[in-house]
């Protein structure tokens, strides 16, 4: 656990179920002090918020249950706000809540695709906006997004979803490189594909535009071999979700100043290491020339 002398706060987005849920009971049984966010979990989501309090083993009382809409600005502004007189201060948020989309990209409305970047983009930067105020005053802090590995590789027939993945590895790693000097660490944890134990595919929205879809009849054979496809890549074994929590649960454990801006887990042989190479020697190289190296160390 991150060294303090008072149990580490984290703050996860979209809690109630896949990686967000199993990565709210892992760490609460590592001893953190978890606020797991979910939106109306006393109405709607009433079902999730049971079902995150189940097999706890013991560590009950490392986990709260917070009333958390990215969509909102009042709603990430009151979880932070309560985060901070509970505990003094936020040590660590994890942007998980994200929304799919499957289809023709065509036939997906506008205003779809501006749900998207609302839900997979902007509702982190909302929450973030709420709580690095408080991180830069203590002078201290990470923030974790779960991004993806098609930010380096792209996948079909899901074009809303990978802009609205992209766009949030950008606004992360834009954002990494201006929060670094108040002390603020920033991880991109890039997962590969998972297909099982999530709400993601099952929760997934599709075109709204039954006109257009019509005439894309002679890519249905290839739209529905879409999952088939997928499954395809897991050449070494089925890739379960708890290895998204343990990543996260590793990546927290190291000493401040170790963590990597980004780092993988993948079973679905997706490879998206060789591109984050690149990148990463890619970005060195223009930021020496610029004179802005030392954007790239965080400054305790």
């Amino acid at each position: 656990m991150m060294k303090n002398d008072k149990k580490t706060t984290v703050l996860i987005t979209g809690a109630g179920s896949g990686m967000g849920l199993h990565t709210a009971r892992t760490l609460a049984t590592a001893g953190y002090m978890v606020y797991a966010g979910v939106r109306d979990p006393n109405g709607r989501n009433t079902e999730k918020s049971q079902n995150l309090l189940k097999e706890l083993n013991g560590a009950e009382k490392n986990i709260e249950i917070v009333d958390l809409d990215i969509l909102q600005d009042n709603s990430c502004r009151n979880a932070a706000d309560q985060i901070v007189a509970q505990h003094e201060s936020i040590d660590v948020v994890i942007h998980n809540a994200a929304h799919l989309y499957i289809g023709f990209s065509e036939a997906f409305e506008p205003e779809q695709l501006a749900s998207s970047l609302n839900t997979n983009l902007i509702g982190a930067h909302r929450l973030n906006r709420a709580v690095l105020p408080h991180m830069r005053k203590e002078g201290k802090g990470l923030i974790l997004y779960v991004g993806s590995g098609i930010t380096n590789v792209t996948a079909p027939f899901m074009a809303p979803y990978v802009v609205g993945k992209a766009a949030l590895d950008a606004l992360a790693e834009n954002t990494a490189y201006e929060i670094s000097q108040f002390g603020v660490e920033t991880t991109i944890l890039m997962p590969g594909v998972y297909m099982d134990d999530t709400l993601h595919f099952a929760a997934a929205e599709f075109p709204h535009d039954e006109k257009v879809l019509k005439d894309y009849t002679r890519l249905e054979k290839d739209y529905d071999n879409y999952e088939p496809g997928l499954r395809n890549l897991f050449r070494f074994g089925d890739a379960p979700i708890q290895s998204v929590a343990d990543k996260i649960a590793e990546i927290l454990a190291l000493p401040a100043g170790q963590r990597p801006l980004r780092d993988t887990v993948d079973f679905s042989d997706w490879v998206a290491e060789p591109g984050n190479g690149v990148r990463e020697a890619l970005t060195e190289r223009a930021f020496r020339i610029m004179g802005y190296s030392h954007l790239l160390r965080v400054k305790y």
